[in-house]
């Protein structure tokens, strides 16, 4: 299984974890760039939703439009998998996910987990 939905996802990810200089055992912060970078919507507002100086995510994001849906779904679960005290509820999440976002989702929790962990390609 390829965990990532394409090339330019897979782009995105490491092009995240290196402006960010993410370690690679830092499964949660790895986690959150997953998911970023296989929404459009999310990676083109990466800017509101992280920190890149101060390497922390922007809880104040909720107050942005185009949260909406399945884009506010799939940032509940970056920012809960990342550790914030952010709800998530999982029912809700899928049933307002399209498919690819779906296997987004699912891939991003076992990555997570450590279910998978193909995800552990060192970026430069």
């Amino acid at each position: 299984m390829h965990p990532y939905l394409s090339k330019e996802h897979e782009q995105r990810f490491k092009e995240l974890c290196n402006r960010d200089r993410t370690h690679i055992r830092d499964i949660e912060r790895r986690s959150l760039f997953y998911v970023i970078a296989g929404s459009n919507m999310l990676f083109n507002n990466v800017e509101l939703l992280y920190d890149f100086k101060d390497s922390v995510i922007k809880l104040e994001v909720y107050d942005q439009p185009f949260l909406t849906g399945g884009t506010r779904c799939l940032i509940d679960l970056a920012f809960h998998l990342y550790g914030a005290d952010v709800e998530c509820d999982i029912c809700f999440m899928f049933n307002q996910l399209d498919h690819i976002h779906r296997i987004l989702a699912l891939n991003t929790i076992k990555y997570r987990f450590q279910i998978i962990k193909e995800l552990e390609v060192r970026v430069s």
